[in-house]
């Protein structure tokens, strides 16, 4: 768009002259034109060269299109020009000014992954004691990484916040045991703070939020290098303003300071990013800042109906008075410049969401093929379903593979978890880790192996029968087979309990043994890259990479093609390329989504329907678009805050008014709508995954609507729907017997998600243990061990006990010897502790180990162990439950299923026929000492005894489709899992 094709708005931003100012730019008015024609207008005129200019934005992306679009606006070129990200920015600053701050110019940018990586190696090198449990000590370490990210988001040293928590800890001393504790906190974050510091200085290492926080740095103890910079950029221009956070703001105002030309470009309705630590008050508060800026409002909208317009506006009123047309009292409402009033938003409700998404699939169907004089056809690549979270895809995905329409997902990259890929990271994951039969599961089902379903159950079940991994059991099957005389399994009686197996499996199970010995041998020098490209070889999927015949083929041959990119790269900048070292990067890099793009990254060609989080279609825009499950709790969401939020009193951003959580919920919505060109979709349903609550509509719908809209339920369709979806539904296996048996463990699994249930408790896929595990029964092994020998009249000894922990050491999970150490250790005080504070010389143990079988029903029976039973003088019996792990507060005592199954086992008449009032349920905390003491009564063992029932009979009917939540994470057969996203 040249100068002649700007409005009068945009042509006021683009010619004015020195000092500072604001466009308010709102969506689809063409901010970018206005940047880069402000910067052609610049050098045009003389004010300024292209050497003495600097655009800063917030992705490559959009800095490589505004670098294009002024190469192709300027006749002479901008390649000196700085058109840079702010982290860009201060990547080539930092580089060339390293020394003046104490930094090697040749330092190591760490990616999130490799940040934490870092700091999981240098784990015991800080002093911490709350924030690294000894149970899992690596347990806070995100959490730790995001607080000092967010601290320096805030411009906040790690001597700043020192001196903040040493001056609280005076101003705590004598107060309360809580004070205090926090006040302990706040000084262990404090030290590490500085220590994380410190070693990246010293390994010549820095994270992302380092490139701000070390360009403050040099700009504030090097005076004459700011003066150089600041006479450099005589004007600086920021795009996407309202996503700066408060650091970033602080690094232009000191480059802005003298000459005062800075241009921001923004809009504080779209401000999306406090997650990351973005402050919208520095757009709301510019003009405090600098009080004589000019403001420019930017209202045409070159994009969107006036009726998607005005729904949006409606909607975005609610977030008054924190609001800047209310704060500079001026018109913010977009006008369409297609002079088009369109269709009125719709909105579609559903009874659940699997009909939602049919109902948006037909939409999209009915949509594509109406005829040109009914509507204007669309293009599959001209809708989008925008979502709130990536894990909501999944009903949608599903509805539109039904039907045939062809999709991509959008979003955060997704190469680590496509399939093919994903097949070799578990077979990487398989030879650094031999005992991880989950990875290995999902390597023998590969197509490529054709292990038929029955051969495949056989193994598993071998395997588990015999307590072991499915490597060892695979290993064992082979060597019989290949007689192997001195193998070590045949040491073992072993053989009278091997599986019938089809020839063709005995042969294929020999060949992947005899593969993975070599490279498992190979592994010892060649890096993980080899290993993989031999494993591609030996199993012929190299060949069949060069020879696709079908689309699809093709997109994993790209796929596998960019993995081993990612891995050469990785090989480059690391010492240690081995499949340990590049099975751990690639597991942390996983699980914190950063997977790089996948084949589909280029998908503007593609002709197929677009699935996208809101937050990822800023600065999108599509012709038809549906935005889903827009219910309360989904759209918008809880609030989540920060695991280790920062003490309100440092926080330098102002905060809004109102509720700042619903206020950025409601700006997404907004940022959602303004995406659509023609025609906007709202649609919800009354259920979502297995919940049998009804959910409300989100009040955003209302707020958009203007009233709360009609919930038609077509029940012909939905008939005709579900009769079709009849089909399609996978059914239960129908030759599975009905639930006999449930423990407390089994319950707690399936609650939580029904697929780790099957996993677990019927496919049963061997896990290795954890460190924790190993703890916990090392713990309690010692204790049953020691009071048998009390029960048999032997006197207690606190030596003894620890003799006893010795003795009962299981030595597995712990990942290093010096953790390993260092748990051993605590758990000898633990015990030493127990000795000298718990242990009674006249208590009278009843039962140890007590296992437990009761009847709930005729068919179901409920079972367990418990660590210990005594009896008290007044007759009553006292269940004691031992816990390595963190004490919970006394509601999650006075629910815990766990305690409300031993009193259920205590009633029955069989074991000790108690009445509820008879039952002392103890927990006993061994890392603090103390014992948490609860009870029963009759109504909550009915009522318990109804939920496990209940839960039976849901187990016997259910699909197990996997419950998606932040326990996948830290799930054992995510490798497996496809709903891990």
């Amino acid at each position: 768009m040249s100068e002649f094709k700007l409005n009068q708005s945009q042509l006021e931003a683009v010619r004015h002259g020195s000092g500072p100012l604001l466009i308010i730019a709102g969506a689809g008015t063409g901010k970018t034109t206005v940047v880069t024609e402000r910067i052609r207008y610049l050098i045009e005129n003389k004010h300024a060269s292209p050497t003495e200019i600097l655009a800063l934005t917030f992705t490559e992306k959009a800095a490589r299109e505004m670098e294009e679009r002024v190469d192709r606006i300027l006749p002479y070129g901008m390649t000196e020009t700085w058109i840079t990200t702010f982290h860009a920015f201060g990547d080539r600053l930092l580089r060339k000014e390293a020394l003046e701050i104490g930094l090697s110019p040749g330092f190591k940018l760490m990616t999130q992954a490799e940040t934490i990586i870092f700091f999981r190696n240098n784990l015991f090198q800080f002093e911490l004691n709350y924030y690294r449990p000894l149970g899992n000590p690596g347990k806070f370490i995100e959490a730790l990484l995001t607080h000092f990210d967010r601290l320096r988001d805030e411009d906040i040293s790690p001597n700043q916040y020192l001196e903040w928590a040493v001056g609280k800890s005076q101003k705590h001393k004598g107060k309360s045991d809580e004070e205090k504790t926090e006040t302990e906190k706040n000084l262990e974050l404090a030290y590490a703070y500085l220590k994380y510091e410190e070693l990246k200085v010293k390994e010549g290492v820095i994270d992302f939020s380092d490139l701000i926080a070390g360009s403050l740095k040099l700009f504030r103890q090097r005076k004459n290098i700011l003066q150089e910079y600041r006479s450099r950029f005589k004007f600086i221009l920021i795009d996407e303003f309202q996503d700066t956070n408060f650091a970033q703001n602080e690094l232009t105002q000191l480059l802005a300071a003298e000459h005062k030309n800075i241009t921001v470009v923004g809009d504080d309705d779209q401000a999306i990013y406090r997650f990351r630590g973005a402050a919208v008050s520095n757009i709301i508060q510019f003009r405090n800042t600098y009080p004589e800026a000019k403001i420019v409002v930017l209202t045409g909208n070159y994009r969107s109906t006036a009726a998607i317009l005005d729904t949006a506006y409606r909607l975005i009123q609610n977030n008054n008075p924190d609001r800047l047309e209310e704060r500079e009292n001026i018109d913010k409402k977009l006008t369409p410049e297609r002079r088009l009033k369109g269709e009125a938003v719709q909105f579609l409700f559903e009874e659940r969401v699997e009909d939602e998404a049919e109902a948006v699939v037909k939409k999209i169907r009915d949509l594509a093929a109406a005829d040109s004089g009914q509507h204007k056809k669309y293009a599959w690549k001209d809708f989008a379903i925008l979502l709130r979270a990536n894990n909501h895809s999944e009903p949608f995905v599903k509805a539109l593979a039904r039907a045939g329409v062809p999709y991509q997902f959008l979003g955060p990259g997704r190469l680590f978890k496509q399939k093919e890929v994903k097949n070799l990271i578990a077979y990487l994951k398989f030879l650094s880790e031999n005992d991880n039969s989950v990875a290995l599961y999902r390597v023998l089902s590969m197509v490529e192996f054709d292990i038929p379903v029955r051969d495949l159950a056989a193994l598993l079940n071998f395997s588990k029968r015999l307590g072991l991994s499915l490597y060892e059991g695979i290993d064992t099957i082979s060597a019989h087979h290949r007689q192997l005389a001195d193998h070590w399994s045949l040491k073992s009686n072993y053989r009278m309990y091997l599986p019938y197996l089809s020839q063709k499996t005995v042969d294929t199970v020999n060949k992947f043994i005899l593969m993975a010995e070599k490279h498992l041998g190979d592994a010892k020098n060649d890096t993980a890259g080899q290993i993989l490209y031999s494993f591609l070889e030996d199993t012929g999927i190299l060949r069949n990479l060069t020879e696709y015949k079908t689309a699809l083929e093709e997109k994993e041959a790209v796929n596998i093609s960019r993995f081993f990119d990612k891995l050469k790269s990785y090989e480059a900048g690391h010492e240690d390329a081995s499949i340990f070292a590049v099975s751990d990067w690639i597991d942390m890099s996983m699980e914190l989504g950063e997977s790089p793009l996948a084949a589909d990254s280029d998908w503007t060609g593609n002709d197929a329907v677009n699935l996208l989080t809101v937050h990822s279609s800023k600065g999108l825009e599509f012709p038809v678009v549906f935005l889903v499950n827009l219910v309360s709790e989904r759209f918008p969401t809880r609030e989540r805050a920060d695991r280790i939020p920062i003490p309100d009193e440092l926080i330098k951003e102002i905060l809004p008014e109102g509720d700042y959580h619903l206020e950025e919920e409601r700006r997404l919505f907004y940022v959602g709508a303004t995406r659509a060109r023609d025609r906007l979709y709202f649609t919800s349903a009354k259920y979502y995954g297995e919940g049998k609550r009804e959910r409300k509509i989100s009040p955003f719908v209302s707020e958009a609507l203007g009233k709360l809209p009609d919930r038609p339920l077509h029940e012909a369709d939905q008939l005709n729907l579900l009769n079709w979806q009849k089909s399609e539904v996978k059914t239960p296996v129908s030759d599975r017997p009905p639930i006999e048996y449930l423990s407390y463990s089994q319950i707690g699994t399936y609650l939580t998600c029904p697929l780790q249930y099957k996993y677990r408790y019927i496919i049963r896929i061997p896990v290795p243990q954890s460190g924790a595990a190993s703890f916990g029964s090392s713990m309690h092994l010692a204790l049953q061990k020691f009071y048998e020998l009390y029960k048999k009249g032997e006197k207690p000894d606190e030596m003894k006990l620890l003799r006893l922990l010795d003795e009962a050491w299981i030595p597995l999970g712990f990942g290093t010897k010096k953790y390993e150490e260092k748990m051993k250790a605590k758990g000898r005080e633990m015990l030493s502790a127990y000795f000298e504070k718990a242990f009674d010389p006249k208590v009278q143990v009843a039962d140890l180990e007590k296992l437990f079988r009761i009847k709930l029903t005729p068919g179901l029976k409920l079972g367990g162990k418990i660590d210990r039973v005594d009896m008290l003088t007044d007759g009553r019996l006292e269940i004691i439950d031992y816990k390595t792990g963190k004490k919970p507060g006394e509601k999650e005592i006075k629910n815990n299923l766990q305690m409300t199954v031993y009193a259920l086992a205590a009633e029955d008449s069989g074991i000790y026929n108690k009445k509820p009032e008879q039952v002392v349920l103890s927990f006993y905390f061994l890392a603090t000492g103390d014992k948490m003491s609860t009870s029963r009564t009759k109504a909550d063992l009915e009522k318990a005894g109804e939920k496990i029932i209940a839960t039976a009979k849901d187990i016997d009917g259910s699909l197990f489709e996997a419950k998606v939540g932040p326990w996948c994470t830290f799930c054992d057969f995510k490798m497996i899992c496809e709903a891990w996203q």
